[in-house]
């Protein structure tokens, strides 16, 4: 059995992941929490966990189980923001219950999915970009407004977000600052999907930092946290 207190952060989690992997298998080990999965597009491969730290009770079987994402996202969007979540396993569903003003249970069954552990891919990257939050989230909205990929580029130690389409086109850039940090053994330009990464940053806390590594042409890493949780994305790239 699982007991969390503070149900937000588990909320943010499995939203961001559902928005563009619809199932995928879930490792309890005695440490803690574990995910990865590749979306059905192959565009994006998913990795984090949550240690078991992170729980007020964490009492449970080492496991390895397939979940609807789409379902569990349904379901623990229904919690309150003072509901106390409580997670168990039998051999066929997953038991959630959220206790608070009104004591709510749902069960959900269990997938039959592969089991191999994905391993993940290793890049030597040109650049990376810590970037906050807030800012990244705007610059892709701006983005969106003209493109559906999006351009990111390093000249000169200038971090750039570019789109274009056939009612204009914007570009925003970012010099080193409080909350824009560039560093670049050479200068990158490399395309992405545009609705993939609002998908994916939209878990990003605005006064957080995100973690970008770039290489042209090549998938980018992207990183941030929610709460003491790490997630860990690696974005395939588009042709120019």
């Amino acid at each position: 059995m699982i007991e969390l207190s503070k149900v937000e952060d588990w909320q943010r989690i499995v939203d961001v992941i559902s928005s563009f992997i619809s199932e995928g298998n879930f490792r309890f080990t005695s440490k803690g929490i574990a995910f990865r999965a590749v979306d059905q597009s192959q565009i994006v491969m998913v990795n984090f966990t949550i240690d078991k730290s992170v729980f007020d009770v964490y009492d449970i079987e080492p496991n390895f189980v397939g979940i609807d994402l789409k379902e569990l996202a349904r379901i623990v969007a229904r919690a309150q923001p003072n509901d106390r979540m409580i997670l168990d396993l039998t051999d066929s569903e997953m038991h959630l219950s959220f206790e608070g003003d009104l004591n709510r249970s749902f069960k959900l069954p269990l997938l039959d999915l592969p089991d191999t552990e994905l391993k993940l891919p290793e890049y030597k990257f040109d650049a990376t970009v810590e970037i906050s939050g807030r800012l990244l989230k705007e610059s892709l909205k701006d983005a969106a407004l003209f493109g559906s990929s999006v351009t990111l580029k390093i000249e000169n130690g200038i971090f750039f977000i570019e789109a274009k389409g056939t009612s204009g086109k914007v570009s925003s850039s970012s010099k080193k600052s409080a909350k824009v940090e560039v560093d670049s053994k050479k200068d990158v330009v490399s395309k992405y999907s545009l609705n993939y990464l609002m998908n994916i940053t939209k878990g990003a806390d605005p006064e957080g930092k995100v973690f970008l590594e770039l290489k042209s042409d090549t998938p980018m890493r992207m990183k941030y946290s929610i709460g003491s949780s790490e997630m860990e994305f690696l974005i395939a790239y588009m042709m120019l």
